[in-house]
């Protein structure tokens, strides 16, 4: 049977403001989310099969209201639940342990640099990597088990040759999945478009040599929206849009299958995609990207 999450964008507000942000959080940003629309989105889906919840933002950290939330989603039978997070405030070693008592399973950690010059460029957020450091070394030694710590980097011009860096210094750390991630080119990403955004022809080389040199310290990576003729050879390691369900709350929009709005509203297909052999499990392009570039870079992988 197919699994199924529920996806929860909990506050607008964040402690950074990276430079590519897909929701527009920043350090100013005003809070318009309102809570009692959550607890109900998590209690009418209690029971229509639906296990994992996934928290983000923002920064979920910064909102008061975590702790109590977590209680809920505990109370209401939730099994499993991730926290996409910048790890900042789980510097502070007592906040670390309130949220490892709280019964979180995974945490999806941004990390976008190897040192506080390039991180820091980035989130624009002085000491960000420095925090973000100690938060995950905070986890790591309080966590059991069975919690998992991922880190998910942006790929973008800023980072890109400096992404095998950035694989090493989160394994350094523990590290225990990387993610990578294209850029979502929506909001402040959109409009920073010409600064932040790559072509993957020049991007791909890097990804492959970070591949390379996950896969041969025995660690999990994933790429994230990356369609699959932009990395030949690295198919295995793109996220398959089909093994979850996901109901996303943002706001009070629902979206009841956040593949289906994925595909129809965020990313295309060329005609020519037809003839790939990945086009029933890859979403296409971003619309912004092709909108920009074009489908020149771009041509179907077909075997014989």
């Amino acid at each position: 049977m197919e699994a199924k999450s529920l996806s929860i964008h909990l506050t607008d507000c964040c402690n950074s403001s990276c430079i590519f942000c897909v929701v527009n959080s920043h350090k100013n940003s005003t809070e318009c989310v309102d809570k009692k629309v959550i607890e109900k989105f998590l209690r009418d889906n209690r029971k229509l099969g639906y296990e994992a919840v996934n928290i983000h933002g923002g920064e979920p950290t910064v909102c008061k209201e975590l702790p109590l939330l977590l209680d809920k989603i505990k109370e209401y039978g939730y099994k499993f639940v991730s926290l996409q997070t910048n790890a900042r405030l789980m510097s502070d070693i007592e906040y670390a342990k309130t949220l490892i008592g709280k019964g979180i399973k995974k945490y999806v950690i941004s990390l976008h640099g190897d040192t506080d010059g390039l991180h820091d460029s980035i989130t624009l957020s002085p000491d960000s990597f420095k925090q973000t450091v100690q938060g995950i070394k905070n986890l790591k030694k309080l966590k059991d088990v069975n919690t998992k710590l991922m880190t998910n980097t942006v790929a973008c011009k800023q980072n890109y040759k400096s992404l095998t860096k950035i694989a090493r210094k989160a394994i350094d750390i523990g590290i225990e999945h990387i993610n990578l991630s294209a850029v979502h080119t929506k909001n402040r990403a959109l409009y920073n478009f010409n600064s932040v955004v790559p072509r993957y022809t020049v991007i791909k080389p890097y990804i492959i040599e970070m591949v390379e040199y996950v896969v041969a310290n025995n660690v999990p990576i994933s790429l994230e929206g990356f369609p699959y003729c932009a990395l030949p050879g690295c198919e295995d390691y793109i996220v398959k849009r089909d093994l979850c369900k996901i109901k996303l709350l943002f706001h009070s929009i629902l979206m009841t299958d956040y593949r289906d709005y994925m595909d129809q509203e965020q990313k295309k297909q060329h005609e020519k995609c037809q003839k790939c052999v990945y086009a029933d499990i890859c979403g296409g392009v971003y619309e912004e990207y092709q909108d920009r570039f074009g489908w020149d870079e771009f041509s179907p992988i077909v075997r014989c």
